[in-house]
């Protein structure tokens, strides 16, 4: 089934005027990004599928976003899951803004969603938003203050992405990858540390995220596997 990303393109997903300006662009901004040594200071990584980079591409892309994307393939059977990755270092003034990003788009969260596709909660789609203690902590206004409404935008707005095999496969596997570095970082909440444990904890993170450790490991590679081959049982090849 191929995926209208001109559709997709279209829409907001998530709308709350001017949110920007209550949280000084927190989702397009590395907050955390002085802390880090290896990791770039002040991108923000943008994952995007290949089917949406090259429309994204096919549209001129965002004139601001400089840096050349990476590219990266993993095998299911003798199937490949392409990815690509943009460096953005827009600050929320991408250029132009229709083109930013599908994960833009649907932040702050991703659904956790079942085989059928049906939405059974949400999960923070920045990696660097797993590790607040509680909705009231987190820097996103949307977040702390608009629960409600924010889930039933998304719930709303996300059936389309839903009715496609390919999303089903990719919100699960989302799902396993945020768990998995949570797992490895032992649930540990940066609002509830210190300075110093805060230094720690960030260079913990980097580290993960450079060596990719939570994702090596036997269990997680045979988990995905599994989730891929569920999915092909009940909707046929899809990648």
């Amino acid at each position: 089934m191929e995926i209208n990303w001109n559709s997709i393109y279209s829409k907001d997903f998530v709308s709350f005027k001017d949110c920007y300006l209550t949280c000084d662009g927190y989702c397009c901004k590395n907050f955390f990004g002085d802390y880090f040594k290896l990791l770039h200071k002040k991108a923000v990584i943008l994952p995007m599928l290949e089917g949406e980079f090259l429309y994204y591409k096919s549209q001129g892309g965002i004139q601001n976003i400089t840096q050349k994307y990476r590219k990266e393939e993993f095998s299911f059977g003798d199937k490949k899951l392409v990815l690509y990755y943009l460096s953005c270092e827009c600050g929320g003034l991408c250029n132009p803004h229709y083109l930013r990003p599908l994960i833009c788009r649907i932040y702050p969260y991703f659904p956790i969603v079942n085989i059928y596709g049906d939405i059974l909660d949400f999960y923070p789609v920045s990696l660097m938003d797993l590790f607040f203690s509680s909705s009231a902590n987190h820097r996103c206004t949307l977040v702390r203050e608009y629960q409600d409404d924010l889930k039933k935008q998304l719930s709303e707005s996300l059936k389309e992405l839903l009715c496609y095999p390919l999303f089903i496969f990719i919100f699960q596997l989302m799902e396993i990858l945020a768990r998995s570095l949570r797992d490895s970082l032992n649930h540990q909440c940066i609002d509830l540390l210190s300075e110093k444990e805060k230094v720690d904890f960030l260079k913990k993170i980097e580290w993960n995220l450079l060596s990719r450790k939570p994702w090596k490991q036997l269990k997680f590679k045979e988990e995905t596997y599994r989730i891929y081959k569920e999915i092909v049982a009940h909707y046929g090849e899809f990648l």
